[in-house]
């Protein structure tokens, strides 16, 4: 892991996301507890980004955890005091986020797969254009 990403904005923790690798394929394994400390209501899926577009830009009132099936994709992450921009790859590390951290997607490479799992359904959550350092400080995850 890059040293830089020791400093990751409060509400902010990259996990390993293990798996087990043989001559059947990889299976990935993802339990409540480790690496996800929430339990998921809502999975979706973010693929066939075209060339330049961005995704999200925003804040929201749940925990995600971000992780990339395939490919890889620019991560920026702010908390209001802190903004970092991470590389997120297929096969390394995933992302828990808190509430009310703001998060932007970018840079997309061609035919990557992004699985975010949140702890609301889309209809309980609410969404902000700037971080939310009230919600970070209530609900930010342990590193």
């Amino acid at each position: 892991m890059d040293t830089a990403y020791k400093t990751l904005p409060d509400g902010v923790a990259l996990v390993s996301a293990a798996s087990n690798e043989d001559a059947r394929g990889r299976l990935l394994a993802l339990e409540h507890g480790s690496p996800v400390p929430f339990v998921p209501v809502r999975t979706f899926v973010i693929l066939d980004v075209p060339a330049g577009q961005p995704r999200a830009g925003h804040a929201f009132s749940c925990h995600e955890f971000l992780l990339v099936l395939n490919g890889s994709c620019t991560v920026t992450v702010d908390d209001g005091q802190k903004r970092l921009r991470l590389r997120l790859r297929a096969k390394e590390y995933g992302l828990n986020v808190s509430p009310g951290v703001w998060v932007g997607l970018d840079d997309f490479e061609c035919g990557t797969v992004l699985m975010v799992l949140a702890s609301k359904s889309f209809c309980d959550t609410q969404y902000f254009p700037n971080p939310q350092p009230a919600l970070i400080a209530a609900h930010a995850l342990q590193a």
